[in-house]
């Protein structure tokens, strides 16, 4: 079966860390090359291609989307871009990769789920979190009860807008300009809840199923953030708090907060007979090496340690439901 050729729309930190990166490493060629990328920055998509090998560049997606040798797409544009970037790709007969999120309301997700249903194509849609070898074993032991009756979770988010600040590798100039971060700051789709709340919430409701009804409360507390001499002034909300209600009377508490505290990706789990708390599962660590946490299925040991590889990972499990049928974990 010949390789299937991925097309990078957009050519930032995403596809540069999950993509680019991980490609150059040659193990998969048997299934995937890079075939093209597109990017609206003059110079941009030119000086990757050049840097990474990748056969063709354009300034479009429309240019992109008509190059026979694009078989998958993987969308790395700013998330207000994705749903029509998305529904572009499925028309246009190709296979999508979304990274979070696929699209800024369900009914916009719904629509690019049944059009990618009606065009015979496959969809993977990051941050595909229960590839996570510790989010699978608390699904697997809520589902044979080693909680006995959960009766809530508590997860969330911090740092992140002050973390894109921090990414050296911003400050190099891709054939025109640095990596400025400026769109994490605006309206409509910056901002935590949908650059950084989305690997939480998606651990938390893999583990314990579908959320019925949801309350959040949010605000903004730092109006301006500084970028080497370059200060961007922020439009979005920085700090959040859910309650999340995943009925039969039992809930979950997220924060998605601007600073302060620890990332928990995976949650504390709460039962009458059992919890998992920061790594341990009724007291018994999960893993001897708490790194183990984060390892993903079928991901090896070289992607791990080079940046997004759960990213890289979900990519490629679109490769393998197109090529084998398998059916991938980051599903739409």
């Amino acid at each position: 079966m010949k390789p299937l050729g991925l097309g990078a729309i957009g050519s930032g930190e995403i596809a540069i860390n999950s993509i680019f990166k991980h490609l150059k490493l040659h193990d998969t060629d048997d299934k995937v090359f890079l075939a093209a990328v597109c990017d609206p920055v003059e110079g941009r998509a030119q000086s990757m291609a050049e840097k990474y090998g990748i056969r063709s560049w354009y300034m479009t997606d429309d240019e992109l989307l008509a190059d026979p040798a694009v078989d998958v797409v993987s969308i790395c544009s700013p998330i207000r871009f994705h749903y029509e970037q998305g529904l572009k790709a499925i028309r246009a007969g190709k296979h999508v990769h979304f990274n979070k999120t696929m699209a800024m309301t369900s009914a916009e997700a719904d629509e690019l789920i049944s059009e990618a249903e009606r065009m015979g194509v496959k969809l993977t849609v990051s941050p595909g979190m229960m590839g996570w070898r510790a989010n699978r074993l608390l699904r697997k032991a809520y589902l044979e009860g080693s909680f006995g009756q959960v009766t809530y979770a508590f997860g969330g988010v911090r740092g992140v807008l002050r973390y894109h600040l921090r990414e050296e590798y911003r400050h190099d100039n891709y054939g025109s300009e640095p990596l400025i971060p400026t769109w994490y700051y605006k309206l409509p789709d910056g901002g935590p809840q949908y650059d950084h709340a989305p690997y939480g919430l998606t651990s938390i409701t893999g583990i314990l199923g579908p959320v019925k009804r949801v309350s959040c409360m949010g605000g903004q507390l730092q109006k301006e953030f500084r970028f080497g001499e370059k200060v961007i002034q922020s439009e979005v909300d920085d700090n959040f708090a859910f309650l999340l209600d995943f009925g039969d009377n039992v809930f979950g508490l997220f924060f998605s907060a601007l600073a302060g505290g620890k990332n928990m990706f995976t949650p504390n789990i709460y039962g009458t007979d059992g919890n998992y708390i920061d790594g341990k599962l009724n007291d018994k660590a999960l893993f001897e090496n708490p790194y183990a946490a984060f390892s993903i299925k079928g991901i090896p040991a070289q992607h791990m340690k080079l940046p997004e590889p759960h990213v890289y990972g979900d990519m490629m499990q679109l490769i393998d439901a197109v090529q084998f049928g398998d059916r991938p974990i980051a599903s739409a």
